[in-house]
């Protein structure tokens, strides 16, 4: 086990906060792509307009932190940001559908869970795997190469990502979760997840038609801004 000094052990806690704050104020959801229109950092998004507020956010505060890029189902379409303390490296997956609250040391397997899942990390040379643990299974997330893309490459993979022909798991069917108090909530198409650390439960053919009345009653979250933006844009 590696030992920190106290210095790395309060950065870590601040990055800690910062990834819970985003996940609690920046939804996961896939309303850019499904309406087709730019995205807008701050309003959450999918994972790589989710890492770009977070990173931003991490560099305010004076940290290392930069794009990173991983592979889900052999493809290298996930995102996420390489946070470096004290010459150590960390990955902070903030743009995950899913609450991925910790970060996982590319030095160190770990494993947490919250909500009543489990995140599990295993390494082997130069790679990390990923495995969620959700209902009783556990599948593997992600697998992340340490070797870092160019960030170039990165942001240019980013601004041609939904017109490149790859299909994204989410690329059909609504997504949008969040944190909320206690409970973790996740709309896929039109049924409702909500976990708890002790509970589990589903609200099937939600009627999501107004769906910024819809958020707002389970996410306690404003749609309007958002909603209005994307009318908006040209």
């Amino acid at each position: 086990m590696n030992l920190l000094s106290i210095k790395e052990i309060h950065s870590i806690a601040a990055i800690h906060d910062l990834i819970k704050h985003h996940f609690v104020t920046e939804p996961f959801h896939n309303l850019y792509l499904l309406n087709k229109k730019k995205s807008l950092i701050g309003y959450g998004g999918t994972c790589s307009d989710k890492t770009a507020s977070f990173i931003a956010a991490a560099k305010q505060q004076g940290f290392d932190a930069q794009w990173h890029t991983a592979f889900i189902s052999g493809q290298e379409i996930h995102r996420l940001a390489r946070i470096t303390i004290a010459g150590k490296i960390y990955f902070a997956d903030v743009g995950n559908g899913w609450p991925a609250l910790k970060l996982y040391p590319a030095d160190q397997e770990v494993y947490y869970q919250c909500f009543g899942m489990h995140f599990r990390t295993k390494i082997s040379e130069n790679k990390m795997k990923v495995f969620h643990l959700c209902k009783g299974r556990e599948s593997l997330q992600m697998e992340i190469n340490f070797p870092q893309k160019p960030e170039k490459e990165i942001l240019r993979d980013i601004e041609s990502r939904f017109d490149s022909g790859i299909i994204y798991p989410f690329s059909k069917d609504l997504r949008f979760s969040l944190a909320v108090d206690d409970q973790f909530l996740f709309l896929r198409g039109n049924n409702l997840e909500i976990f708890t650390e002790e509970n589990y439960n589903i609200i099937e053919q939600i009627d999501t038609v107004n769906l910024g009345k819809l958020i707002k009653q389970y996410f306690y979250y404003d749609l309007q801004p958002l909603m209005s933006y994307l009318h908006q844009q040209k």
